[in-house]
């Protein structure tokens, strides 16, 4: 779980932005206790205008991650998450990010530009106090960065150097292990690198975007744990789906097509893919008063297909720990479905955290969001800097008998559009 981060200089964020998750203590489901006597909040919710810079906060969040894994096998490639804030495009991108991973803290501070990693330390907290995981130096361009190990890591002198000849100036220390095989003696690396690759996810999942409808659904059916979870979701959605099943439609393909397909210059598989006269899909079965008939996918609501895809993220959180980041969560969704996905979240997660940015304001009419004002930020431009501003919304000091919801709306909290007039003047 994430306990604070903070960028500077990336994409719409200027000056040094910080979303805290720490919470005073077990107040709710919103709350879980990461370590003895450490709380934090499982849940935060972004407010603000379009292009104030909601999503550029999820972007970043998960760009720390992929910096701390993800190696390069060229020290001439570019570091694509380099992306500055305009007005500053000269200088470099800092982040830092403090997590727990298997119960242990970790905290990451990280300096980059275009071309190298100017400057990371890793502490980490193995027996409740502070110790050096490394810190790296860059020097110059085609020389070997400054390295240093913590003495509790008890690392070989020939596999410290292993790790410093491995390490290109254009990616993590850490990331090493995913290049290069080591010796045992780098467990500590493995351990740290495989949780952040399979505990921290993408901006709305791994790929989700990409993934087809019928590939979730499929995978989900394979597996009787996830299945029983999804026919559960999809019945108490109301949607009056009861049950759903793999099937397989008819294609047509005509003639024009098919001797196209056959004169590309494309793989031999690919050709056979595309000229399939049959395809996956799915079924669904839905009740009624008059009995159960079936629906194709192709005719099923685009909420209904929003909803399956999130599905996917809510059984992770449920039957794990994992981090997550949806953007415009609410989109396509019924209120009331929304705020309920939330609540199965909550009410059945132990150490999984999700981060998302909403339009949905009337969440914050609840009574668990209103009173528990720490899982809320409001983020808007400053006007003078162009740069995004968030501001978590119990650092308003509103009496706790104040509505946060009617706040926001009379505009008490900004992160509101400031809209002209209706009228249009359409004359030269």
């Amino acid at each position: 779980m994430i306990r604070d981060f903070w960028v500077k200089n990336y994409l719409s964020i200027g000056d040094k932005q910080e979303l805290s998750f720490v919470a005073k203590g077990p107040a709710s489901e919103l709350v879980s206790e990461v370590a003895e006597d450490v709380f934090l909040y499982k849940l935060a919710i972004l407010y603000g205008s379009n292009a104030s810079g909601k999503s550029n906060m999820l972007i970043a969040m998960n760009e720390v991650f992929r910096l701390m894994v993800m190696p390069k096998s060229n020290a001439t490639k570019k570091i694509l998450g380099y992306i500055p804030f305009a007005l500053t495009s000269d200088k470099p991108t800092e982040m830092h990010v403090s997590f727990f991973a298997e119960g242990i803290r970790y905290d990451y501070d990280v300096t980059f530009n275009g071309n190298y990693i100017l400057k990371e330390i890793l502490n980490y907290y193995p027996k409740k106090a502070k110790s050096l995981f490394y810190e790296r130096t860059f020097v110059e361009d085609k020389v070997q960065a400054d390295i240093k190990f913590g003495p509790s890591l008890k690392l070989q002198i020939k596999t410290q150097d292993s790790i410093r000849e491995n390490t290109l100036n254009n990616h993590s220390v850490l990331s090493v292990c995913n290049k290069a095989a080591f010796k045992e003696d780098i467990e500590p690396f493995n351990i740290l690198s495989n949780w952040i690759m399979s505990n921290c996810h993408d901006v709305d999942g791994d790929g989700e975007k990409e993934k087809g409808i019928v590939d979730i659904l499929n995978e989900a059916y394979a597996d009787n744990k996830k299945h029983k979870f999804f026919n559960q979701m999809l019945c108490k959605a109301d949607l009056n789906i009861v049950e759903y099943k793999p099937t397989i439609e008819d294609r047509t393909i005509s003639q024009e097509f098919r001797e196209r397909i056959k004169q590309e210059n494309i793989p031999d598989n690919m050709k056979e893919a595309l000229l399939k006269t049959t395809v996956e899909s799915i079924t669904f079965l839905n009740h009624s008063k008059n009995g159960t008939f079936e629906i194709p996918l192709r005719l099923q609501s685009k909420g209904t297909m929003k909803y399956v895809r999130i599905l996917n993220t809510l059984y992770d959180m449920v039957t794990g720990s994992h981090v997550y980041y949806l953007d415009e969560l609410g989109e396509d969704l019924h209120y009331d479905l929304l705020f309920y996905y939330l609540n199965v979240f909550l009410f059945n997660s132990d150490k999984s955290q999700l981060v998302i940015t909403s339009q949905e304001t009337a969440l914050l009419s609840q009574d668990l969001i209103n009173e528990n004002r720490g899982v809320v930020w409001f983020v808007e431009k400053n006007k003078e800097t162009a740069s995004s501003e968030y501001a978590r919304g119990d650092s308003f000091g509103l009496h706790k008998n104040l509505s946060l919801y009617n706040s926001y709306r009379i505009g008490r909290l900004g992160a509101k559009p400031e809209l002209g007039s209706i009228f249009i003047d359409m004359e030269d």
